[in-house]
This record gives structure tokens, sequence and C-alpha cells, in this order.
């Protein structure tokens, strides 16, 4: 009997399990992330239905492409919105941070339901015939998703793509205390003053209060009108709303504590940041290992990453550049994404950039980056220090972990930033200290376990053989709000004493003060 047991035990480990990948965001940067856990899954042996916005061409044995490039183009389309034309550099000069308004939660809601509600997307939910072990899904800005493992009744994993912050965590476990974390776009750095504080506080609250009262309730009537016919047809009982998006197994954050802020976590979340770097670095090709070879005095790499182009600066910022690197002796590689007249001798235009082989050469000096987090993971992967120019999202929490951590510096996006950004290329260039805090990170980075690649499928069949790792959960998923805040304790403690308060007068009742008549 126990050789049964274990005869079926070592079937069942070595087994191939299926796994449902979904990325909805169309942005370059996201699909690496949704590619590589398709990759690292497949290459393990098991079998994967990515759902994405960016098919490759390649095909591969056991991965199903599901392409929805159509949906953003619809949900652009109903929001008469140009996503792209927003986010051109010449129109992000001098803007806020443009994700950090409340108005980008409509937006993220509407690509999510769009995405669902896509005949694509229905006909998979409702085909009988698909079954899946897991499903891992990335979380941006809405738990929409969230019924999918629902359907197929499989364990939900949600990924992202970022460092930790507490709309995300309190899928797991509960808000963050503000008082020494800080809001995903928020200006601070911990530690906090008191001023600094009481903003955190307010964004907490006020974003709290957004979701839960106005963009929740949208998203829980787009969950019950799709879920639950599509539970009726496969026959599955499909939970409410916040059932369904506070039943994660695990949350797996693209991060790792060399790059980002400690941060308490929960047992179910797992930092995995770097399984999409390339064990081994790709060779360059001959030209550009020619040029980096023969850099005299080194080279500055320079790209604004792959959402954000070059190419769409204004022609004043873009000649400042050019004449600011031609006057550098090293060897400059900018990622620009259109050809270029009269281009000084020691700058190297190209189109595209095979970033993580640039980084890996070592005779590279520097990286001047838009902060975003796959180049500030790569930045530390292979030890190089970075001048970071921030312009949306979590790159200026990125770049101000680079400052606090002491291998980069942050320069502003604007029109005249050409003083700020050569003096911070001057700073790297002759202060060593950046160089070495990178080698040093780059080496608390590689110092794991096992490497996050491993470690990704290591927790995906994790949540699969344990069927849903319900014992990682954190005990605050279960604890009301009014509870976690005391409140029924505060108004049992104000109602006995005012209790008391009408007892105590009704025993000692207050002597009636006696007038004396004087005669």
């Amino acid at each position: 009997m126990i050789l049964a047991l274990f005869v079926c035990a070592f079937i069942g480990l070595n087994n191939g399990f299926r796994v449902l990948v979904v990325f909805p965001l169309c942005a370059p940067s996201h699909h690496i992330l949704g590619r590589s856990v398709a990759t690292n899954l497949l290459e393990s042996g098991h079998e994967v239905v990515l759902i994405t916005c960016f098919p490759d061409k390649e095909k591969k044995i056991n991965l199903t492409q599901i392409d929805q490039s159509h949906v953003f183009e619809l949900a652009q389309k109903r929001n008469n919105k140009n996503f792209e034309e927003e986010f051109k550099l010449k129109n992000l000069v001098g803007r806020k941070n443009y994700v950090d308004s409340l108005s980008f939660y409509y937006i993220a809601h509407d690509i999510h339901k769009w995405f669902l509600t896509d005949d694509v997307m229905l006909n998979l939910l409702i085909d009988t015939q698909q079954h899946f072990d897991a499903v891992v899904i990335e979380w941006f800005f809405s738990t929409l998703f969230a019924g999918i493992a629902q359907v197929f009744q499989a364990p939900l994993i949600w990924v992202s793509t970022t460092e930790a912050h507490w709309q995300v965590l309190k899928l797991v476990d509960e808000i963050s205390n503000p008082t020494y974390t800080i809001d995903m776009f928020s200006e601070n750095n911990p530690p906090l003053n008191f001023l600094e504080r009481a903003v955190e506080l307010w964004n907490v609250f006020k974003k709290y209060i957004f979701l839960t009262c106005i963009v929740e309730p949208l998203e829980k009537n787009v969950y019950n009108s799709v879920y639950k016919p599509i539970g009726e047809k496969r026959n599955v009982t499909i939970p409410s709303f916040e059932d369904a998006a506070y039943n994660a197994s695990l949350l797996l954050l693209n991060s790792h504590s060399s790059i980002a802020l400690p941060f308490k976590l929960p047992q179910n979340v797992k930092s995995i940041g770097g399984y999409h770097i390339d064990i081994k670095s790709k060779p360059l090709s001959q030209d550009l290992q020619k040029l980096m070879d023969e850099a005299k005095h080194g080279v500055i790499y320079f790209s604004m990453g792959l959402n954000l182009k070059s190419k769409d600066m204004t022609d004043n910022m873009r000649d400042s550049l050019l004449k600011m690197f031609s006057e550098l002796k090293e060897t400059i590689i900018w990622k620009f994404e259109r050809d270029l007249e009269n281009v000084p001798k020691n700058i190297y235009l190209t189109k595209w950039a095979p970033q993580q082989s640039i980084l890996a050469h070592p005779n590279l000096k520097m990286f001047i980056t838009h902060g975003g987090q796959l180049s500030t993971t790569e930045a530390i992967h292979h030890g190089v220090p970075i001048v970071g120019i921030p312009v949306f999202g979590d790159q200026h929490i990125n770049m101000r972990n680079a400052v606090e951590k002491g291998f980069g510096i942050a320069v502003d996006l604007s029109e005249d930033m050409v003083g700020e950004l050569t003096a911070a290329i001057q700073e790297i260039l002759n202060n060593l200290s950046y160089k070495n805090k990178a080698k040093e990170l780059s080496a608390l980075f590689h110092y794991r376990q096992m490497t996050p690649q491993k470690e990704l499928v290591h927790w995906v069949e994790y949540a699969i053989r344990t069927r849903g790792a319900l014992h990682l959960r954190s005990p605050a998923l279960n604890v009301p709000l009014y509870q976690k805040l005391y409140l029924d304790l505060l108004l049992t403690f104000v109602f006995v004493i005012y209790v008391l308060r009408k007892v105590f007068n009704m025993l000692f009742p207050k002597k009636s003060s006696l007038k004396v008549k004087i005669s």
C-alpha cells in the first residue's frame, strides 16, 4: 500500500501541469514578464496557455498563445483616447505622475472589462474542454480577472510587476501601515516625518474610499454579469466578487531586497525579481561587440525603455542631449528609434538595443535609464550604476530607491535637464562609490537559495501540489476592517463609560443648591 502511494506521488510529481498565464496590459515591458513566466514554465515541462497582446512568431511546443491586441485598440476607441500619443515623452514633460491620478483607475477597469468580455476570452471560459491546474494573472489595478481561477477551479496566483505596495498586498494580507510604508506613487521615502506620514495616510484613505465606493462596485457588476452565467454553463459555483478577489494562493513580486526598500510581507508573498533575465547573456552583434571592445574611455548606454521612446522627445531636448554627449570622451550607445543626420562620432544610435548583453559588457561605465523596474533590476543584476530620468508610474520610487541605496542618481525630466544630467554623469564617472555599491548590491541579488527562474516555477508548482497553499495565507484576510481598527472595542469602551456614568449619576445625584433668604 505504501509503495503504491509512493509510486502515485512520484508519477504526479513528474507529470507536467497545464497553466493559464494572463498578462492583459498591452505594454512591451509587461509582455516581457508574461512571456518569461510562460518560458520558465515551459522549460520545466509544463504546458502553458498565454493570453497576451504580443504573441511571439516563433512556435513552441506546449505553448498556446491567444492574441488580444485588438482589445486594447477597442478600449482606446471606446475611451476616445490614444494612449500611445498620451505617453509620448514630449507630452509628459512637466506633468506629474499621470498614473497616480484617480482617473487612471477607470482606464485600468475599462481595459480589464473589454478584455474579459471579448468573444475570444469568453469562448475560452465557456469551453468545458479547457482545464488548468493553476491560473497566473498579472495584477494591474484591477481584481476583475480573479473570477477566471474560479471558473477553472484552479489556484489563483497574482503577479505584480513592481515591488510591494499596499494596493496589491491588501489582496493577500491587509493594508500596510502608512507610518513606515509608502504608496507606490509617493514622492516620499521612509523614514517619514510628521507631515509625510499625514500625506501617506491621506493617500491611502483617499484611494481606499475611491476604490471601495466607486471602482469595486463597477467591477462587481461586470464580474456577476460575466462569471455567473459561465459558472452555470460549466456547472461550477462562482463565489462572490469579494471572495474571489481575496482568494489568491500566492502573490509573486517582480522585486528583490537589493533593489527595493524593506517591506513586511506575509508568507504567501514571494519576491522573484529577475526571473526575466537571461541566465547567460546572449552575444552582441559583431558591430556592437567591436564598438564596446574598442571604446578607449568606456561606454555609456542610454535608453528610455520599451514604452517610452527617445524619438518622441522635442527637437530641443534631443539636440541638447546630442550636443552634451558629443562633448564627452566616452562612447555613447543611444537607443533611438529613427535615423538622424549629422550624429557626432562618439554617439552610436540604434533602433533596438540588446540591453542585457550591453549591460553585461565589462567596458560599460553606466546606464542612463528611465528607471523602469526591468531596467533597474537588470542594472543591479550586472552591477552597473545608473542615472535615472523617471517619467511616470513606479519609475520615481525605483529611482528614489537607487539614490537611497547609493547606486544611482535621479534627474528630473525637463527641457533644460542637460546641466543636471551632465553633473550626474560626471559624478558617476568620477566617484567610484556608485560602481562599488552597484557591485555590492549585485552580489546580494545573486546570493539566493535558487535562481529567480527556478523560484518562480517552484512556487507555481507548490501552489498546485498543496491545493492552493491555504496554510500560507494570512489570518488577516478573515478579520473585518472594523476589528483590525479596534472600532468594536472602542465602541464598547465608550458604551461602558456612558453606562457607568449614568449609574454613578443615579447613585450619587447632584444636590440642589440651597437658597438662603436674608431678611
